[in-house]
């Protein structure tokens, strides 16, 4: 299978983990979750119609996508994804677009062979919200949704955007969501954010609780 044929699937599963940060009484959640889900029958149905059939889905592909795109515009100005967020995954989206609208006269829509993987790649580095970024690990990509591989400059989205859903929390709370960094490495980036005024602490090392500076 190659790289191609797993777009729409790392595609949709973005878009769930996006919205994994929205309330539960958001309709936008559910709303793009549901597009999501829809995105990836239409692209599966492809395999197997006629010229004429794969013709309409296409068409169909091209209008979900598209929706998807306007309805995070949405999420973006409504405050619920960040700027990076948005802009990350609008390229995605328009780079699917712009493949599946190379011809409709394709007999494996799902079988074209992508171009070398550049610097960003969508399972590489998709930015969750407040620029929380992941690195999918091998063979496991976005199993469940779970613990999330970051660089450093993610470490910090991650722990705000926790604080965001939690009024406080301790290191326990945010090792399980980061990948290969040690409770030493945690404890000293929640320093860090604790003497940039981003944070506030209460008590002393790993019994430390710390909440937003300013919620």
């Amino acid at each position: 299978m190659t790289e191609y044929n797993n777009k729409p699937e790392k595609l949709a599963s973005a878009i769930y983990l996006i919205t994994s940060f929205f309330s539960d009484q958001e309709p936008l959640k559910w709303t793009l979750r549901t597009l999501a889900s829809d995105f990836v029958s239409l692209t599966v149905s492809l395999n197997g119609n006629s010229f004429k059939e794969k013709e309409v889905l296409v068409s169909e592909i091209r209008n979900l996508v598209l929706k998807v795109g306007k309805l995070f515009s949405v999420a973006k100005n409504a405050g619920l994804i960040s700027t990076d967020n948005h802009d990350l995954m609008e390229e995605e989206l328009n780079k699917y677009l712009a493949t599946i609208g190379q011809s409709i006269d394709i007999s494996d829509l799902l079988k074209i062979e992508s171009p070398k993987p550049q610097a960003r790649e969508i399972e590489e580095n998709i930015i969750i919200k407040d620029k929380i970024e992941y690195k999918a690990p091998e063979g496991k990509y976005l199993k469940g949704f779970g613990a999330i591989s970051v660089k450093k400059n993610g470490r910090q989205s991650i722990i705000i955007g926790l604080l965001k859903r939690k009024k406080e929390i301790m290191i326990k709370d945010v090792s399980p969501l980061i990948n290969g960094c040690s409770e030493k490495t945690i404890q000293r980036e929640l320093s860090a954010m604790v003497h940039t005024g981003v944070l506030r602490r209460i008590g002393e090392k790993r019994w430390s609780r710390y909440s937003l500076a300013r919620p």
